[in-house]
């Protein structure tokens, strides 16, 4: 084993030997359920559905733009809410493909990940004792990263068997702590696309109540070839 593999091992164990308690909202979380059945699928040689996983590399062109970034000596640190030419490009991408004009300057931030992107709009925009309303069932990371901002999770369970959305419990389930809905399509885990009916009920609730809707569209790009 390697010197600094050794080392790694010994801060491990150091660690998890520490009678200091860990964080007790994060503690008091169960496994991701994609941590459970990555494991079951491994150990049982099975097909994994438990994850999306690209069953491609990505655009060649993107990949040479990346590779070519790498060998410009483009590892600096940028602007914090990220570098301006790919922040003016994600503004004529909104603009080109889903007609929203986008001021780069002032409506963009680039993330490390869609996750890191979520994270930041609950720790910089719920306080404790604010309510998330969120469509059940939901992508487990939604709940973990809510809480940790000290909210409260409002659930509104879809309706089988096309996981519709029961539109009077929603309105039933906005209060005067309401300070945001999660909207999620193509939902998560279901698959769902929201229906035009259901999004402008969603946007008639966040207007009236002036709430917040977070909206991740991590799936979005596949939506026109269903």
């Amino acid at each position: 084993m390697a010197p600094e593999a050794k080392l790694f091992d010994k801060e491990v164990a150091a660690i998890a030997s520490c009678s200091k308690p860990l964080n007790e909202l994060f503690s008091s979380l169960p496994t991701t359920i994609f941590e459970v059945m990555s494991k079951l699928a491994m150990e049982h040689s099975s097909v994994n559905l438990g994850q999306g996983f690209p069953d491609a590399e990505g655009p060649e062109a993107m990949k040479q733009i990346a590779s070519k970034a790498m060998y410009d000596f483009h590892n600096q640190y940028p602007s914090l809410l990220g570098v301006p030419e790919l922040r003016q490009a994600v503004a004529r991408h909104s603009e080109a493909n889903q007609g929203i004009p986008v001021d780069w300057v002032t409506e963009t931030l680039v993330t490390v990940g869609a996750t890191e992107g979520l994270a930041a709009c609950f720790l910089g925009l719920l306080n404790p004792g604010d309510e998330v309303i969120m469509f059940d069932p939901m992508y487990d990371s939604y709940v973990s990263m809510a809480r940790r901002s000290g909210a409260a999770i409002v659930p509104v369970r879809l309706r089988l068997p096309d996981f519709s959305v029961p539109l009077e419990e929603l309105a039933a389930a906005v209060g005067p702590q309401t300070k945001m809905i999660m909207l999620n399509s193509p939902h998560n885990p279901s698959g769902k696309v929201f229906t035009r009916t259901e999004l402008e009920a969603i946007a008639e609730l966040c207007i009236r109540h002036d709430v917040i809707a977070l909206c991740d569209e991590v799936r979005a790009p596949g939506v026109w070839r269903r």
